[in-house]
């Protein structure tokens, strides 16, 4: 398993590339981008501490082939005949990593449905336990966000 240190955006290696931001409207001031670097996809955080008031960065690493699985199983399991396929939680390990997407009833507010996206195999850069964890809305699924993490792979 490749281990990345927190990226610096500014300092990019010379093989990643920033391919979009993800604005979350609940979340504002908030920079999230989406980098490709070395078939991983790392979704990378700035952000203000709710208890420092200070500005952090943080980051999500999943291989590359993870997404195309996340896109799967959202489409065909969750989404697709009409839900009937799905399970609260789906699980598959790729590259040695184990990944994993959970539905959710409260996504990043209350009563706001969506999905958890985790790699059980990584600790997690604020925590330092595992698992990291992506929270994704459906209705940002749904606008677009998942033909853009199609495009990925």
């Amino acid at each position: 398993m490749k281990v990345f240190p927190i990226l610096k955006t500014d300092e990019l290696p010379k093989q990643a590339k920033i391919l979009f931001s993800v604005d979350y409207p609940m979340f504002e001031g908030d920079i999230n981008n989406i980098i490709l670097l070395d078939e991983y996809v790392i979704i990378w955080t700035e952000y203000t501490s709710k208890l420092t008031g200070k500005r952090k960065v943080s980051q999500l690493e999943f291989p590359k082939d993870a997404i195309q699985w996340f896109v799967n199983t959202i489409e065909n399991n969750y989404w697709g005949n009409g839900g009937d396929k799905s399970s609260t939680s789906e699980e598959v390990v790729i590259n040695n990593e184990s990944i994993g997407v959970s539905s959710m009833a409260h996504c990043c507010a209350e009563n706001l449905p969506g999905y958890n996206f985790w790699n059980r195999s990584r600790k997690d850069h604020v925590s330092n336990l595992p698992p990291q964890e992506w929270d994704i809305p459906r209705y940002m699924l749904e606008e677009g966000l998942l033909e853009k993490l199609k495009r990925i792979t």
